[in-house]
């Protein structure tokens, strides 16, 4: 398929932004150290983070979306990295923390905080040794080198705040103005690497089996939406017809990675939904027919 004028085609190389699928290889750089008895699931977040605000959310709040934090980082973004991690510290919980679950960055981005102060150094140099280097994933990374753009499927026409189009840099534009490295975006990555990444979890190469039990369980019974740690569980609106005890998760500039534990099957999707401009989310649909398929 033709993505741009030059008429460059994907191939099975391609490395595209992912997005949110960041968001579950920073959960399992937080579930190493987890593992490794430097991180409490059950501690507060304050603890670790001295200087947040809220003292009742704790980590598994974060790993859960039940932190009842609620802030849209994109508006934050042309304040740059000081505005945006100044609210972020300052922000109390709109609701009490467990009690409903609110699918926001925030919680990653503190995550990804947490993961940086216990680690001892940038997140990304963290996720790189406890994830990516772990899996020897050689194609996933943060800021992509220039030499990589031939690979890398151009993102979006931005001509309201980036001045043209989105290409090798991260898309999600609190990241961008972040530095391109957070907990919640700026990983690209390839299929082979994804699917890598979600065999380990399969079967439990990167993580002990009771921590992958743990984290790929209901944390949030009784609310509308099932998570684990890091996961989204059972969710038909990408993952369609899926057998119980499915997990994954979706991105959104377009891709999907789907663990059906049952049938030992891994189904990743990378797409584009946003180039050259976003619109309304019709991919999940597209998505949960190529899991049906699959299946």
């Amino acid at each position: 398929m033709a993505y741009d004028a030059e008429a460059r085609r994907i191939t099975r190389d391609t490395i595209y932004d992912v997005a949110s699928l960041t968001k579950v290889f920073t959960a399992t750089a937080a579930l190493r150290l987890f593992e490794a008895g430097t991180l409490d699931l059950d501690t507060p977040a304050s603890y670790y983070l001295p200087h947040l605000r809220p003292t009742g959310v704790r980590v598994r709040h974060l790993l859960t979306h039940t932190s009842g934090l609620d802030l849209r980082l994109s508006a934050l973004a042309r304040g740059g990295a000081h505005a945006i991690l100044q609210a972020v510290y300052e922000l109390e919980p709109k609701l009490a923390p467990g009690t409903t679950v609110a699918y926001t960055n925030i919680n990653s981005l503190l995550l990804g905080e947490i993961i940086s102060h216990l680690y001892g150094a940038p997140l990304d140099a963290a996720i790189q040794k406890l994830v990516l280097d772990a899996l020897d994933l050689s194609d996933t990374c943060y800021r992509p080198p220039s030499t990589l753009l031939e690979r890398i499927a151009p993102t979006e026409l931005d001509d309201g705040w980036r001045g043209g189009l989105v290409h090798g840099t991260v898309h999600d534009e609190s990241a961008h103005a972040l530095g391109g490295v957070a907990g919640h975006a700026g990983l690209f990555s390839t299929a082979a690497d994804l699917h890598r990444f979600c065999l380990a979890w399969l079967t439990a190469e990167i993580l002990r089996p009771e921590t992958v039990a743990l984290a790929t369980a209901n944390h949030t019974p009784g609310l509308p939406l099932a998570c684990g740690l890091g996961w989204m569980i059972d969710r038909p609106n990408f993952m369609g017809a899926a057998p119980q005890g499915t997990y994954g998760h979706t991105g959104f500039t377009g891709p999907a990675i789907v663990v059906v534990p049952s049938r030992r099957t891994i189904i990743v999707v990378l797409s584009n939904r946003v180039f050259p401009r976003r619109g309304s989310p019709e991919h999940h649909k597209v998505t949960a027919a190529l899991v049906q398929a699959a299946l």
